[in-house]
């Protein structure tokens, strides 16, 4: 065995799973991690939690990672203007978040870590998406991240609060959330990216304990 393969194939493997704000970060959480994790990043996008917990064996079980970095929750706040209704209500989130990491905890050894759903710029939503079905705001951001917080705090599951890593950073957040109101600018990518590095180096050491 070549000895570069050799290396990689010793190192721990790290699996992130999320929506468009994850797949927009995750080469930088791959070049910041090189040569300490070797990291799998699905290129589907996971969607809403319904969605997450569907393709668990293909994007994360099946890989038996060490530590499993996860997001979901954009797509669930999706909330339709004829019905009022969320994509995903709100205690089929809970309850969603709930399986998710038993299944991966019951199948796997990794470490679960959660990742809080990035802030939403309402008056850019609402213009972007003035045509569609559905809105996006703010305030149901926060109230599915509460719910992500409580379960995650129940489960034991440390919590990378991407949220706050954005709306509290030095620069303002509309530098770093796009005209669309949701999706990240270059330098929004930047930070998440170097967010979720961070954060997962900081489990890497625990996990390898297990």
């Amino acid at each position: 065995m070549p000895e570069a393969v050799q290396a990689e194939s010793s190192l721990p493997k790290v699996v992130l799973v999320g929506d468009s704000i994850r797949l927009s970060y995750a080469s930088k959480v791959e070049e910041a991690l090189h040569g300490e994790a070797v990291v799998i990043s699905p290129k589907a996008n996971g969607g809403d939690s319904s969605n997450v917990l569907k393709r668990l064996e293909q994007w994360v079980i099946r890989e038996q990672p060490d530590v499993v970095h996860f997001n979901c929750g954009i797509h669930d706040t999706k909330k339709f203007k004829s019905s009022g209704a969320f994509q995903v209500s709100a205690e089929q989130y809970e309850a969603n978040l709930r399986e998710i990491i038993n299944q991966i905890r019951a199948k796997t050894n990794a470490t679960v870590l959660f990742a809080t759903t990035t802030p939403i710029l309402d008056e850019r939503a609402a213009k972007t998406r003035s045509e569609r079905d559905y809105t996006l705001n703010g305030a149901s951001v926060a109230q599915f991240n509460a719910i992500a917080l409580k379960v995650m705090q129940e489960l034991n599951v440390p919590v990378n609060d991407l949220n706050a890593a954005l709306s509290e950073a030095d620069q303002p957040v509309g530098t770093l959330i796009g005209a669309d109101g949701v999706h990240l600018t270059p330098s929004g990518r930047d930070l998440a990216g170097r967010t979720v590095a961070e954060f997962i180096q900081e489990h890497l050491e625990t996990s390898a304990e297990k």
